[in-house]
């Protein structure tokens, strides 16, 4: 049986712009590849790559640029946006090394 293993709540209870999308409490992922990518992120911050407020920093703004000047229509989804964020810091990271 596999375990599921549960985020820190720093991470799963993000609140305002940077908030998880969730549907009775619980997180939701419409495809795989969300679900994979919120786990890399979580693991890579987990293992000490990069501080978790920096991520969520990252998140916040992409969220607001994907927004534009409609936040009821932005131009990506919250997954995209955390890849597209998780993307940024993995290479402001490795160029820092």
């Amino acid at each position: 049986m596999k375990e599921e293993r549960i985020a820190k709540p720093e991470i799963a209870e993000m609140s305002g712009p940077a908030a998880i999308p969730r549907k009775s409490g619980e997180m939701v992922f419409h495809d795989d590849w969300e679900r994979k990518s919120f786990t890399i992120a979580v693991s890579l911050a987990e293992q000490g790559l990069f501080e978790w407020e920096e991520f969520q920093s990252e998140l916040i703004a992409s969220i607001k640029e994907a927004e534009g000047d409609d936040p009821h229509h932005p131009s990506r989804g919250y997954f995209e946006s955390w890849l597209i964020s998780l993307e940024k810091l993995l290479d402001k990271k490795l160029t820092e090394s």
